[in-house]
């Protein structure tokens, strides 16, 4: 004797109610690719401005001018 899956019109399987948690991981599932690049994103830029700071060429210490005592004669 096969066996019948009847419904009933108004019988409907009960849903296990959505959390906050549930709600919370899903998001983390979905943003955590995001948030990876992001953060290597950032250490590329702060280490390309790192570089840049570092080479910016220092003003050289102000001399003041030698005094020549030579003296050039043309003819």
């Amino acid at each position: 004797m096969a066996n019948q899956n009847s419904k009933r019109i108004g019988n409907q399987p009960k849903e296990k109610p959505v959390t906050t948690m549930d709600t919370m991981h899903d998001t983390w599932r979905v943003m955590k690719p995001f948030v990876h690049f992001s953060f290597k994103a950032l250490k590329v830029l702060a280490g390309a401005l790192v570089f840049i700071v570092k080479h910016i060429p220092k003003p050289e210490e102000h001399k003041p001018a030698e005094k020549r005592d030579k003296v050039i004669k043309i003819k």
